[in-house]
C-alpha cells in the first residue's frame, strides 16, 4: 500500500495550485476541469486553488489575488520575483488547513509562482508534488527566447522547490510537455537536485477518447481557433480569408469548409468583423464560430479538419509550447486520420509537428509578411500531398494518444512519486 501524508491512500485530498486560472478562456479551465473529473473518477478528492475571478463551486477554490500572468516586468529580476513569491506564498498561509493533502499538482507555473509555492512547501506534511513545468527557462510571456534574466529567475525557482522537496520530505515527479522543453530544461533540474523532466500526454487535447466523426461535418481547413492574443496566426488567417474572397480555393483544393472560430475577452476589431461576416455570406462552406464551444463538439470539428493554417509567431512561439497543435492533432489521431499543418519554417511548431508525425510546410518569416494568397497556396500544397503523409510517429502517439490526468492518475501518483 502506498502511503501517502495524511495516512493511507483512502485520504488522497489533492490541491491544483494554479493562480493564473481567472476565466473560462484558454487553456487552464480546459485542463484543471479535465483533472477535476478525472482525479475524482480515480477516488481522489481534488480541488483548484485558483484566483479569486472565479466563482466558487465545489472544487474550485478562489483564493488567489495578482498572483496570475503579472506584468513580466515585475519579475524580471531577482526583487520582482522574490516579491511577487511572498505574495503568493502569503496568500497560500491564509488557506485554511483542513484534512491533510497526499499530493500538490502544478502545472503552468511562472517563476514566481513556483518559488512561492515552494516556500509554503517546505512547512507542510510529506506528500506527493507533481509538476509539469510547462514554460521554456526564458520565457516572458513577451519579447525574444532565452532571456537570461528569465532563465535565472527559473533556475533560482527550481534550486528552491528541490530545497523545499528534500526539507520536507516531499516526494516530486517533473513533468515536461515536450522533447525541446525537456532539453532545454535539463541543466536546470539537474542543477537543482530534482528529477529529470519525463515528457508527458499533452494537457489538452483528445486525451486517447475515440471521436466518432459527425456525417454532416464535412472536412474542413481550420483556418483560427480561440483567442485573439497576439503571434497566434489571425492576421495570417484574415489574410487568407481575403485571398480567398478576391480569388477562391482554387482547383487543388476543391470545395472544402473553412473553420474559424473566436473566443476572447477582447474585441474583435470592426474592420476584421466585417471581412468574417463577407467570408460567412459569400464563401461556400465558411463557418464562423463565436464564444465558448463544448469540448466534444470542438474535438469533432477539429477531428474534421485534416488541414491546419498554424501560422503561430516564430518569434513569441521559438520555445512556447502550442494547445492548438496539441487539441488539433490529437483529435485527428482519435479519428485514426493523417494531419498536415502551415505555418512558418522556424520556432516550437516548426519543430515539433514533424515529431508528432503532422506533415509541415512552411513560409520563412522574414522581413516581408507573407501573404494571404502564398499561405492559400501553401495550403494547397499541402492538402494535395496529404494522402503520402506517413502517420503519427510513437511520440506523437505517446503524446498525443493518452490524457495528462490519466497518466498524473495512473503512472505519477499510482507509482509514490
Amino acid at each position: 500500500m502506498i502511503v501517502f501524508a495524511g495516512g493511507a491512500l483512502g485520504v488522497r485530498r489533492l490541491v491544483i495550485v494554479d493562480p493564473a486560472w481567472s476565466s473560462q478562456v484558454g487553456h487552464h479551465a480546459d485542463l484543471n476541469e479535465a483533472l477535476l473529473g478525472e482525479l475524482a473518477e480515480a477516488g481522489w478528492r481534488p480541488e483548484v486553488w485558483a484566483d479569486r475571478a472565479l466563482e466558487e463551486r465545489p472544487g474550485v477554490r478562489p483564493m488567489f489575488r495578482d498572483c496570475g500572468y503579472e506584468d513580466p516586468r515585475h519579475w524580471a529580476d531577482v526583487a520582482g520575483t522574490l516579491h511577487l513569491a511572498r505574495r503568493l506564498e502569503a496568500q497560500l498561509q491564509s488557506a485554511t488547513a483542513g484534512d491533510p493533502v497526499a499530493a500538490w499538482v502544478v502545472h503552468t507555473a511562472l517563476p514566481f509562482q513556483l518559488l512561492g509555492l515552494a516556500r509554503w512547501l517546505q512547512h507542510q506534511p510529506a506528500a506527493a508534488v507533481a509538476v509539469s513545468l510547462m514554460f521554456s527557462p526564458g520565457e516572458t510571456l513577451e519579447g525574444p527566447p532565452g532571456d537570461p534574466q528569465a532563465t535565472a529567475q527559473c533556475r533560482l525557482a527550481l534550486v528552491g522547490l528541490g530545497q523545499a522537496c528534500r526539507a520536507a520530505g516531499h516526494r516530486p515527479w517533473i513533468g515536461v510537455p515536450s522533447t525541446q522543453q525537456g532539453t532545454l530544461l535539463a541543466p536546470l533540474l539537474v542543477a537543482a537536485g530534482l528529477p529529470a523532466g519525463e515528457v508527458h500526454p499533452a494537457v489538452v487535447g483528445a486525451g486517447g477518447h475515440t471521436i466518432q466523426r459527425r456525417a454532416e461535418l464535412a472536412d474542413a481547413v481550420l483556418l483560427h481557433w480561440g483567442d485573439l492574443k497576439h503571434g497566434k496566426g489571425r492576421q495570417e488567417a484574415l489574410a487568407v480569408v481575403a485571398a480567398l474572397l478576391e480569388q477562391g480555393p482554387g482547383p487543388e483544393l476543391g470545395s472544402p469548409g473553412w473553420l474559424f472560430h473566436l473566443h476572447s475577452r477582447e474585441p474583435l476589431p470592426a474592420a476584421e468583423r466585417a471581412l468574417l461576416e463577407r467570408a460567412r455570406q459569400e464563401i461556400r462552406g465558411f463557418t464562423l464560430l463565436e464564444g465558448p464551444v463544448a469540448r466534444a463538439e470542438m474535438l469533432e470539428r477539429l477531428a474534421a479538419c485534416p488541414l491546419a493554417l498554424l501560422a503561430y509567431d516564430p518569434r513569441t512561439y521559438a520555445q512556447r509550447s502550442s494547445g492548438m497543435l496539441w487539441t488539433w492533432a490529437s483529435a485527428r489521431l482519435a479519428v485514426a486520420e493523417p494531419a498536415a499543418a502551415v505555418g512558418y519554417g522556424e520556432g516550437w511548431l516548426a519543430a515539433e509537428a514533424p515529431g508528432l508525425g503532422v506533415s509541415w510546410r512552411a513560409l520563412a518569416a522574414g522581413e516581408r509578411t507573407p501573404t494571404g494568397g502564398e499561405w492559400l497556396g501553401l495550403l494547397r500544397q499541402s492538402l494535395s500531398a496529404l494522402d503520402n503523409a506517413s502517420g503519427f510517429t510513437p511520440y506523437g502517439k505517446t503524446v498525443l494518444g493518452r490524457s495528462f490526468a490519466g497518466h498524473l492518475v495512473d503512472t505519477v501518483l499510482a507509482s509514490g512519486q
